[in-house]
């Protein structure tokens, strides 16, 4: 379930965001984190309830979430032989974070077994009951095809449910082992996407309804038979991790 933090600052409701709990010298920037220390901040982040997701094939797992202790995230997935299945890491920042326009960017080097993704995301608003959007700032799947995509859903998850994709993504060398940043802009005019500083995806606000609510952060990993995951080309690629280098959300894009 989703709820809203009320804010009486009037400058946070003018600009779209509903928490002034993180001071920084940057008057731009609303949320930062660098994952320094070896434990995840609790002002910041929740790691994902424990959930079955894409079917009996993957489920997330806490242990798989945590600090490497040299200023990274790192999200895990691992084969469990025993269940059969795939255990992977999620962590989200609901009830602790929420912004509405601005820039959102993340430094993330991927995971690369078949079947299994990472994936910066946003929702914003009640997406699971029609009143929202799922915006997948990234997506890493097809990454054994060198490929990602960035994707947009709204509509609910049932028979209402609608999408706008970028398609496949190629050519930005993405799964070489180095971290690469991702990003949206939102504004009340354009929803924009990127890539290492190159726009990969623009969309305009007439293409996807209904009109932004503010959002929450997800960082993730997944996995599911439909993309691959459970052969024995993949689990011999596990254990396989997504590792965060930074998260930031502006006010406005940096300059």
């Amino acid at each position: 379930m989703f709820w809203k933090r009320i804010t009486r600052n009037p400058i946070a409701r003018l600009v779209g965001f509903r928490t002034n709990r993180f001071l920084y010298s940057d008057p731009n920037l609303l949320f930062e984190d660098t994952f320094d220390g070896t434990e995840l901040d609790p002002r910041k982040w929740h790691r994902s309830r424990e959930e079955k997701r894409h079917g009996e094939l993957c489920v997330w797992d806490d242990r798989m979430s945590f600090l490497d202790g040299k200023g990274h995230l790192v999200l895990r997935a691992e084969w469990d032989e025993k269940k059969k299945r795939i255990r992977s890491g999620a962590v989200q920042s609901s009830g602790l974070f929420h912004a509405g326009y601005g820039y959102y960017e993340a430094s993330i080097s991927f995971p690369t077994a078949p079947g299994t993704w990472g994936a910066f995301w946003l929702m914003c608003g009640n997406v699971a009951f029609g009143d929202g959007i799922e915006i997948d700032i990234i997506e890493s799947i097809d990454n054994e095809r060198a490929e990602a995509s960035s994707n947009m859903h709204w509509g609910g998850y049932g028979k209402a449910h609608k999408a706008a994709s970028s398609g496949a993504l190629r050519g930005y060398d993405l799964y070489d082992g180095n971290f690469h940043t991702f990003a949206l802009e939102r504004t009340p005019e354009y929803y924009a996407f990127y890539i290492d500083g190159k726009e990969t995806w623009h969309v305009l606000p007439n293409e996807v309804t209904p009109r932004p609510y503010d959002a929450f952060l997800w960082l993730s990993v997944e996995a599911a038979d439909w993309a691959g995951a459970g052969t024995k080309e993949s689990i011999d690629m596990l254990p396989n991790e997504m590792i965060v280098d930074y998260v930031r959300v502006y006010k406005t894009k940096p300059q």
